[in-house]
C-alpha cells in the first residue's frame, strides 16, 4: 500500500510510507543482468606453441649464413646487436633495412636481457619498426646472457 489513511486527528494526518518494492525489483534486474554479462567480459589469449622436439634439432645441420635468422638483442647494458653485430641506434635506420633484404624470411626477432632498462628494448623495436621490419617476433626463450 502507498500510504497509510488511518483515523486521525486533522492536526496529524496521513503519514506516507515508502514502497520499496520497485527498488528491490530494479536491485534485483540490475544484479541479474551483471550476472549474466560478467562470465562475456573475459579475454582470453590463445598461444599455441609447436612441441618440443630435441630429437630433430639435434639432427639438423645448423642453417647457413643465408638462413640464418635476423635476431636484435639488448643486453643488460643497452647495448642492441643484430646477429651478434653491435649497432647504435643512428646506425639502425641505415643497416637494418639491407639486412632484411638479404634475408629470405623478413621476421625480426627480438630479445632482451631481463634486466635490460625497458626503456632501451622499446626504442629498439621502435626503430626496427621505422627502419622497415614489419613483423617483429618476441623470443621466448633467452639469446642475451
Amino acid at each position: 500500500m502507498g500510504m497509510s489513511l488511518g483515523g486521525g486527528s486533522g492536526k496529524d494526518g496521513p503519514k506516507p510510507v515508502v514502497n520499496v518494492t520497485p527498488l528491490v525489483d530494479v536491485t534485483l534486474v540490475v544484479l541479474i543482468i551483471f550476472m549474466v554479462v560478467t562470465p562475456l567480459m573475459t579475454k582470453t589469449f590463445w598461444l599455441n606453441l609447436p612441441p618440443k622436439d630435441d630429437q630433430e634439432q639435434k639432427e639438423k645441420p645448423p642453417p647457413s649464413e643465408q638462413n640464418q635468422p635476423l635476431v636484435m638483442t639488448v643486453d643488460k647494458a643497452g647495448t642492441i646487436r643484430v646477429n651478434q653485430t653491435v649497432l647504435a641506434k643512428a646506425e639502425i635506420a641505415e643497416r637494418l633495412p639491407r639486412m632484411l633484404a638479404a634475408k629470405k624470411q623478413k621476421v625480426l626477432y627480438f630479445d632482451a636481457h631481463d634486466e635490460a632498462p625497458y626503456g632501451h628494448a622499446v626504442a629498439a623495436m621502435d626503430l626496427s619498426r621505422a627502419a622497415g621490419a614489419r613483423s617483429i617476433a618476441i623470443l621466448t626463450q633467452p639469446v642475451v646472457k
